[in-house]
């Protein structure tokens, strides 16, 4: 949870008479934008204080509103981004850097980093693959460690996995690194084998930490991914991957192949891949949970998640979870299994910037008061593992007894 100061300014004022004070000036349309934007949030969100009380985030408004006409551009942008991040369970509000909706855009440094299990490392750079696999230890001769802890309260999210997800975008992005005291202007990276690489900001960016990972065809994960359903037979067809990348309505005729196949003699699992499921509608997924639970499938079913599992997605998991008998394995859900769903935009036209606020509650397991689904079996990918194009989530699936 974000500790806020909520902090009171006193002022002396004895010996002065109130005639003799300065007539405060009027505040500008920013600040009004700043203060405003508060207001919106409460009146928008279905429990905006829900981890910090309003009388404090209205503080914490009126305070960059005052120091904002002090402030760079990058120093209001990293005050908005904290005012905005509201918290556990709350990944849908917020400011989104890739978010094309802002007027004025975000600036990156051409490297993709991913926080793998054994660090931060670079899997795309603008230098012909120089520097992919390299472990990521500072920038600009901060300990990247140092640069996390300022990073992580500017992330929106449900969760750690969360954070962890979208962290990546953040530790390239000049705006962000120059509003919080990391960099100044072009940014050294330096890599765990001694080297570093000194790089311009741009706008646009070499990919979101929502695209894939680049790995070779033959990764199941990433065939086909502007598809909800990915059907492909495994192990000479004893068992089946299913691919499910959004929560909408299954096809009867999809669930009817699962369900003739399972029924054959040697049937040995289906697979359910959630890993890149950023959700969808919450409604749809209830032919698909039923079908999970079948008697020819019990004992038979394997779903796999990750931090990409948000939204309506982080609702079936915990469904799953809670309903089916079916095995969960991966990195815990980036979404929660009750959360604050759906969002409503706030424009900022004087700062250029979209804000979010979420627009509703949205609880399909009433009991479960987790912030993630935490699987039976965790299995986090390492940077050997990226590098050699392996799947290791997968494969400790297909081995489970």
């Amino acid at each position: 949870m974000r500790l806020r100061a909520a902090g009171l300014v006193l002022l002396a004022l004895s010996g002065c008479a109130a005639s003799s004070t300065p007539e405060a000036a009027a505040p500008t349309p920013l600040q009004r934008e700043i203060t405003g934007l508060v207001e919106q949030m409460a009146r928008l969100h279905p429990d905006v204080d829900h981890e910090v009380p309003l009388p404090e985030l209205r503080a914490e408004a009126a305070r960059l509103a005052q120091r904002a006409p002090r402030l760079s551009r990058d120093e209001l942008l990293v005050g908005l981004l904290r005012l905005t991040t509201l918290g556990e369970r709350d990944g849908h509000g917020g400011i989104f850097l890739h978010d094309p909706a802002h007027a004025r855009p975000f600036h990156f440094f051409p490297l993709r980093v991913h926080d793998f299990a054994d660090g931060v490392h670079v899997v795309d750079d603008v230098a012909a693959g120089a520097h992919v696999g390299k472990r990521l230890t500072a920038i600009d001769g901060m300990p990247v460690a140092k640069v996390i802890a300022l990073v992580e309260p500017l992330v929106p999210h449900d969760n750690a996995a969360t954070v962890r997800l979208l962290l990546p975008e953040y530790l390239v992005c000049a705006d962000v690194l120059r509003g919080l005291g990391v960099v100044e202007g072009p940014a050294t990276y330096s890599f765990a084998d001694g080297t570093e690489v000194t790089l311009e900001a741009a706008t646009g960016a070499l990919g979101t930490a929502f695209a894939p990972l680049p790995m070779p065809p033959r990764a199941l994960l990433y065939r086909s991914l502007d598809q909800p359903f990915l059907l492909v037979p495994l192990e000479r067809g004893r068992s089946l991957y299913l691919g499910y990348r959004q929560v909408v309505d299954p096809p009867q005729a999809l669930l009817d192949r699962i369900l003739r196949t399972a029924r054959k003699p040697g049937f040995r699992r289906l697979v359910v891949d959630a890993r890149y499921n950023g959700g969808g509608d919450n409604t749809t997924y209830w032919p698909l949970l039923d079908l999970l639970d079948a008697k020819a499938l019990r004992g038979k079913v394997v779903v796999l998640l990750g931090r990409m599992t948000f939204s309506a997605a982080g609702n079936f998991v915990a469904a799953v979870d809670h309903r089916t008998r079916a095995r969960l394995v991966g990195e815990p859900s980036g979404g929660a299994p009750n959360q604050w769903g759906d969002r409503n935009p706030i424009r900022l036209p004087v700062a250029g910037l979209t804000a979010y606020v979420a627009a509703e509650w949205v609880e399909v397991e009433p009991s479960d008061t987790r912030t993630a689904v935490v699987p039976d079996v965790l299995v986090e990918p390492t940077a050997a593992d990226f590098l050699a194009g392996r799947d290791p989530v997968l494969r400790r699936a297909l081995a489970l007894r």
